[in-house]
């Protein structure tokens, strides 16, 4: 190939993304990095799916548990980081493989975009601590400054309600106008040929595979996990579901929990698809694509 190659899975949770990330790894000997915003944490293993240590040796895997929650990343962060390493992973091999459930950051990772203003620390931690005391506060505060970023966005998601406000903050302007890595006129970053595609299964049939999904981690050690973790749980990567269940109902009982997890994975699934749908130059595959899927350019 006369130019690298650079392919970029999507796909919501549990639509099997990992499985079909090795193989294509295996088939064009391409390592593979990271884009899923929390298995990056190296604390955060059973509730964030991490792939398992087989799966690891299988395949040259980057961005595992490479980072720690107590230096919690950003889109913008994780894009600064992972695009050296992208761009030495292409000299060396001229393929790599991108996998991940974040919209949010693989766009900023894959798309040139005007830079949005660094993290204000004392602005941060005054947000950080409304949040806590009170998340509706920082919730309607969107909806007000920029109802069309909260019309679409997750305002469970306490990094995300954060880290638009403080933006709007400090620019003046609502967040939705400054997203242009959003634009389908977006121009790629890398100078290598991008292949996106998004494994895109029927919900009726995602949704066994999540309840599925959830009752294994459980009874991996899900609930340990989450207990070893509760020093933290006021901390930013620790608000996301599979663990900020435990910590909001804490007397209730594993079936309760697993429905509960079940349902919020599901509707996270659901967002994400949602995500996809609105990016154009990303090609959808049906459940159980294989490499050859992949490749067919």
């Amino acid at each position: 190939m006369s130019r690298p190659q650079l392919w970029m899975l999507h796909g919501p949770t549990a639509s099997g993304k990992t499985a079909l990330a090795i193989a294509l790894a295996k088939a064009v000997q391409a390592p593979i990095v990271n884009c899923d915003a929390r298995q990056l944490y190296r604390e955060m293993s059973i509730g964030v799916a991490r792939p398992s240590d087989e799966e690891l040796r299988a395949a040259a895997h980057w961005g595992i548990a490479s980072h720690s929650i107590h230096e919690p990343l950003t889109a913008m962060s994780y894009a600064r980081w992972a695009r050296p390493l992208i761009q030495d992973l292409l000299a060396q091999h001229g393929q790599v493989i991108v996998v991940g459930g974040s919209g949010l950051y693989a766009r900023a990772l894959l798309y040139a975009s005007d830079a949005l203003p660094a993290a204000d620390p004392a602005l941060r931690s005054e947000l950080e601590a409304t949040w806590q005391q009170d998340p509706h506060i920082l919730k309607q505060k969107l909806r007000d400054l920029d109802p069309v970023y909260a019309a679409q966005a997750d305002l469970q998601n306490s990094r995300r309600v954060i880290r638009a406000l403080e933006i709007m903050e400090i620019t003046g302007r609502p967040y939705s106008s400054q997203r242009t890595q959003e634009s389908s006129a977006a121009i790629p970053y890398f100078d290598a040929d991008l292949h996106e595609s998004a494994l895109w299964p029927d919900m009726e049939v995602l949704t066994p595979r999540i309840m599925t999904r959830t009752q294994a981690m459980f009874e991996n050690g899900l609930r340990q996990e989450v207990e070893s973790l509760r020093p933290f749980k006021d901390l930013t990567a620790m608000q996301t579901v599979g663990y900020r269940e435990f910590y909001e109902q804490p007397n209730a009982q594993d079936s309760d929990l697993i429905q509960l997890i079940a349902t919020h994975t599901r509707q996270y699934a659901k967002r994400q698809c949602t995500w996809i749908q609105k990016q154009p130059a990303v090609r959808r595959l049906p459940l159980g694509a294989t490499p050859k899927d992949v490749l067919r350019l």
